[in-house]
């Protein structure tokens, strides 16, 4: 099996340090190397092409989403991960837009960041999952949800993407809402055309980036 090689790009040494001898816990991942800035992420990118690069934003000089920016135009097949201690809706919207494939908060346990580099490197997008519900929430009543726009969302449709992102299969959210687990799936495919995505959690990240879930 090939290992995913994790570069991990934070400007608090033991913070990285702590990662990466979490991630070395499992077989299937590998830390090829550590940077506290963003020019030192971009200058090790190069040097050691990493398949996942976990980023962080708050860092002195070239923050992460200005790092982000330029790896993903510079190595656009490496998936860039952020992972940060800020769930502000302006950050996500910003890494998003800076191309990054995933946005999880360092509240997140192992399980779940490993999970998440896992499915980055397959190319799924990752988003935590308060912050993809909260998008949904705006999706309902912003942007393209006008009355007269023929791709806009219904309030079932919203209502059943959300429950989807809290993480209830079609069955649970069926009984909840008292409908057929058949007309569950027909709403959710109908949004995901409307909005032209694949899943859930591409909803919610096509809101951050079209300004939809903007306050």
């Amino acid at each position: 099996m090939t290992a995913i090689r994790v570069l991990v790009v934070d400007d608090h040494r033991l913070v990285a340090e702590s990662i990466a001898r979490l991630l070395q816990d499992f077989s299937d991942l590998q830390v090829v190397g550590q940077a506290s800035t963003g020019p030192e992420a971009i200058s090790l990118a190069r040097q050691l092409n990493p398949s996942v690069i976990l980023m962080d934003i708050g860092m002195p000089g070239m923050d992460g989403v200005d790092a982000t920016w330029t790896l993903t135009r510079q190595f656009p097949s490496i998936p860039v991960l952020m992972l940060t201690m800020f769930d502000h809706e302006a950050y996500v919207i910003e890494s998003l837009r800076a191309g990054a494939s995933g946005y999880l908060v360092k509240t997140a346990g192992a399980d779940e960041l490993v999970r998440a580099i896992r499915s980055v490197y397959e190319g799924k997008p990752v988003l935590h999952p308060q912050i993809a519900s909260a998008a949904l929430q705006r999706l309902a009543t912003r942007g393209r949800l006008g009355a007269k726009d023929p791709f806009a969302l219904t309030q079932r449709e919203v209502q059943i993407l959300q429950l989807t992102v809290g993480g209830l299969d079609a069955l649970e959210i069926s009984r909840r809402l008292v409908l057929s687990p058949h007309t569950v799936r027909n709403h959710l495919k109908s949004a995901y055309r409307k909005l032209g995505v694949h899943g859930k959690t591409e909803a919610a990240i096509h809101a951050f980036r079209q300004g939809i879930a903007k306050a």
